[in-house]
């Protein structure tokens, strides 16, 4: 055998004891601390699990703030709308009872409304007349039909809606609209009246003999309900002048409650069945 075989097998198993007692080295306690290769695989890999772990509690952050924002969000719009019906019913029941005898009778009569308002966004107005119409977010898939009366967010009178009433659309005529009319009745003198669109934000008061007494500037005007369409008791707007004329109606200017500039959510509600209510 030549010498060179040997020596290399003296050279294996060298290495193989060597190997040995460092494996042997690397496996024994130092005490209560921890042994060589374990503080050196905890040495290695520490800075990888801090990562690890720093990344996942990053992402569980974002992950539960992401969904209390969108609670809040939704808690948020919740209580928008809330308030948003208890201004109509707050508003209702202060105007009905210039026309009802007793609280209960304005709440009982109030019951039919609070089921079936329909809130409504504003996302247009007529190109042609500003003070013509608007159009709303919500059509016949939202129970929107013709001839349903529209008020802004504090009660106040608006219009009604018009056909054509698409399915997610619907068009409402304003109440200053010159083509519009509104029975209304003063809520002092109790003087009844057809109420139209004049030029511009204003309306008239039609059909007001000369010689009839009564009508003040300042009064309020509200809904009869004796054109079936607008719920009576709804607030319209207040007397600004009034003049006499040559011909045998007084010309009463009129000045609706709800304001274009505010104007962004509407409230339709639903159809009068029957007369005054």
């Amino acid at each position: 055998m030549p010498s060179w075989w040997k020596r290399s097998h003296i050279l294996v198993l060298a290495g193989l004891v060597v190997f040995h007692l460092i494996l042997i080295s690397i496996q024994v306690p130092l005490g209560s601390e921890t042994k060589y290769f374990e503080r050196a695989v905890f040495f290695v890999f520490s800075p990888v699990q801090k990562g690890v772990v720093s990344a996942f509690r990053g992402v569980q952050s974002v992950w539960t703030n992401y969904f209390d924002l969108r609670r809040v969000r939704e808690d948020n719009q919740r209580l928008k709308q809330e308030l948003f019906f208890l201004n109509q019913e707050k508003r209702f029941l202060e105007d009905r009872l210039l026309l009802f005898r007793s609280e209960a009778e304005v709440r009982d009569n109030l019951a039919a409304f609070r089921s079936s308002l329909i809130a409504a966004r504003v996302i247009g107005a007529d190109a042609g007349n500003y003070y013509r119409s608007l159009i709303v977010n919500k059509g016949s898939l939202d129970g929107v039909k013709p001839d349903m009366a529209v008020c802004d967010r504090l009660g106040n009178l608006v219009g009604r809606t018009i056909s054509p009433v698409s399915l997610n659309e619907a068009m409402v005529q304003l109440i200053t609209d010159q083509e519009s009319s509104v029975s209304v009745i003063s809520a002092t003198d109790r003087i009844v009246g057809i109420m139209s669109g004049k030029q511009g934000t204003f309306c008239v008061l039609k059909y007001i003999l000369s010689s009839m007494r009564g009508g003040q500037e300042g009064e309020d005007l509200i809904t009869t309900g004796f054109d079936k369409i607008y719920p009576a008791g709804i607030r319209v707007g207040q007397i600004l002048s009034i003049r006499p004329t040559p011909s045998v109606f007084k010309e009463i200017v009129v000045k609706p409650y709800f304001s274009f500039s505010t104007l962004d959510a509407v409230a339709i509600l639903p159809r009068v069945s029957g007369g005054a209510e």
